[in-house]
């Protein structure tokens, strides 16, 4: 028999603190993943107490719940119970403490993390082709070859519609909008003619001819310029006609802005790269070798590299003498190959350790997007470090004149470097990969990195200010006698909407009110008929006697407290003419409202509608 998780899934939801404090919900292997706007509201204990959790942790702004094999299940649970889940629009992370620098990688890592398992997949399916092609079993002529190559080269070929994705996630973008664009980036008219060398031009504005297969940058830029697009277009459009006007005009507006500007903008960079690496490579001779290499993981992340490959090329087919592009590429790779692999040495976490192990190998073989992104840049330090030995290893190569007589680009250069120099650039060759490579690894070591915790953190191994429940349960008195009644069966919007907050009502049988609880009275209404009040525990409440008493201007009313007065549980607060009231043809219903939940999970109700409760008897329940 398939078991039921919805009764666990509704106490998570309630320990999370309800479905309004949680902005977005995704999970990995093991671990369910919570992004929520007050952690304070997050009962961690009794989430340990659920059968299907093993253990909770806070990484940064993220609130891990570890789930193990039932991981799926739960989740599946919650998204029924409303949760915001991945496929949502809500921004995951909160970044005003944080630098521009660190926005911009959490902006770039955010949009590529949950795309990881596919780069991983393709880099794996990149690596095995390489094999079998290195080893002759299988011709890079046949159609085996070609049909292995393009499941492999699927998620990179795509990879601006799948960053679309998740950038619309990130910038709280609608996600049909974001993937148009990226469509845009890609449509086979477009494409087809950037690739024809004629001149193009949008109303009489030239489009520079580009490419933007395997791109990165220009798309979450487009993404996150959209964000801004969206909030002008939804000012400007009539509300009669938003429903078609603001997509459309989202989408007119984008689309020129992506292929004039922001797309292009890798491309013109990438051109004045080209011309700027070919100057500084007669200017600054083996250094530019070593500048190249620090920077190409950069560079390949804007697109920029396509306008390099060219140059790449012509060095290979004019003998190899000078072919930089590649020699700074190996380094480059071999080097986020390094500092992978130095992450699952030292990370103590069981996926990030399968992650960099899988994604050091596809590296090293030339398929670095799975390193890049799912661990060094994620990481932070590792890609610095992957850098700075990738310009050493660069710089080593620069000085002793290695030269690549195919065009390669990871390990497997090694037999590139046989050629006209002889088995001594071999040499030099397999020395400026050992130094990349080790470079990489001993830095990562050193500069080491802010690790995920482990998954099998057990709840002994929590903190003791950790255990304690940042959730308490708060207990208010009722402040009249009455018949109870539910605050959505108030005959008035505002009350039963909850538009000023949740809470429940007390039809009063006497003209009395009294404090719900310890605390001060923040201020009386000039016509004594409501109240503002904040309990000594911070909850604060509207105490609403009568619906339109307003109208009374402070008739039949007696207040018996001052503004700011501090006063006990059960002290009188104010006096009212229940039958003049009633005679006037005023309904007295009294709500008690709690203005501000949103502090909260939610208010509880100790008596059901109908039932009589007496002044100082327990209202509600606020956790």
């Amino acid at each position: 028999m398939k078991k039921d998780y919805s009764q666990s899934a509704e106490k998570l939801v309630i320990a999370l603190g309800g479905k309004s404090n949680v902005t977005r919900m995704f999970h990995c292997m093991t671990r369910l993943r919570f992004y929520v706007k007050n952690r304070k509201l997050v009962n961690e204990a009794d989430i340990k107490k659920l059968p299907e959790i093993s253990g909770v942790n806070w990484y940064q702004d993220q609130f891990q719940v570890i789930a193990g094999n039932e991981v799926n299940e739960l989740y599946d649970a919650l998204a029924q119970k409303g949760l915001p889940t991945d496929e949502g629009s809500a921004a995951p992370v909160s970044n005003a403490n944080k630098s521009i620098g660190s926005r911009i990688v959490d902006s770039i890592t955010g949009c590529m993390t949950p795309m990881i398992p596919a780069l991983t997949a393709a880099g794996m399916i990149k690596v095995v082709l390489t094999l079998l092609t290195t080893f002759h079993l299988v011709s890079d002529t046949s159609s085996t070859y070609q049909v292995i190559n393009f499941i492999g080269d699927a998620a990179f070929y795509f990879m601006p519609f799948l960053i679309a994705a998740n950038a619309a996630k990130v910038f709280n973008v609608n996600q049909s909008l974001a993937l148009i664009i990226a469509g845009v980036f890609q449509h086979p008219n477009f494409t087809a003619m950037m690739e024809s060398g004629d001149p193009i031009d949008f109303f009489s504005i030239p489009v520079t001819p580009m490419t933007y297969c395997y791109s990165v940058i220009p798309v979450i830029l487009m993404v996150w310029i959209m964000s801004y697009i969206v909030k002008l277009v939804d000012r400007i459009t009539p509300r009669i006609v938003k429903l078609i006007l603001h997509p459309t005009l989202t989408i007119l507006i984008s689309a020129p802005i992506a292929i004039i500007i922001v797309g292009p903008l890798g491309g013109i960079v990438g051109d004045a790269l080209a011309v700027a690496i070919e100057f500084l490579s007669a200017k600054l001779g083996f250094l530019i070798v070593g500048i190249l290499a620090a920077a190409f993981p950069f560079i390949v992340m804007t697109g920029m590299h396509h306008a390099l490959t060219p140059i790449g090329l012509n060095a290979i087919a004019t003998g190899g003498s000078d072919a930089l592009i590649f020699v700074s590429q190996v380094c480059s790779n071999v080097a986020q190959g390094g500092a992978a692999l130095a992450v699952a040495v030292r990370s103590k976490n069981q996926n990030m350790k399968q992650l960099a192990s899988a994604s050091g190998i596809s590296a090293l073989m030339g398929i670095t997007e799975p390193a890049l992104y799912g661990v060094t840049l994620k990481l932070k330090r590792p890609v610095v470090a992957a850098a700075i030995a990738a310009g050493i290893g660069g710089i080593v190569g620069g000085l002793l004149q290695v030269s690549l007589y195919i065009a390669q680009n990871c390990l497997l250069a090694i037999p590139a470097f046989i050629g006209e120099k002889g088995m001594t650039n071999l040499l030099y060759g397999v020395i400026m990969i050992l130094v990349s490579f080790v470079g990489a690894f001993v830095l990562t070591c050193v500069f080491g990195f802010e690790d995920e915790p482990e998954e099998e953190a057990s709840p002994a191994e929590t903190p003791a200010e950790e255990k304690k429940p940042l959730v308490e349960k708060i207990q208010i008195q009722s402040p009249v006698t009455g018949t109870v009644q539910e605050i959505t069966e108030v005959p008035d919007a505002t009350f039963s909407d909850k538009i000023l907050g949740d809470g429940i009502a007390v039809i009063p049988t006497e003209g009395k009110v009294y404090a719900p609880a310890d605390g001060t009275v923040v201020s009386i209404t000039d016509t004594k008929h409501g109240i503002m009040f904040k309990t000594s525990q911070g909850v604060e409440l509207l105490i609403h006697i009568g619906l339109d008493t307003v109208n009374l201007k402070g008739q039949y009313y007696t207040a018996h407290v001052a503004n700011g007065a501090a006063v006990k549980a059960g002290d009188l607060l104010v006096e009212f003419d229940l039958d003049a009231i009633k005679g006037k043809g005023y309904n007295p219903v009294t709500p008690v409202v709690v203005t501000n939940i949103d502090e909260y999970i939610r208010a509880v109700g100790m008596a059901k509608s109908g039932e009589t409760v007496e002044h100082g008897a327990c209202l509600l329940t606020i956790v």
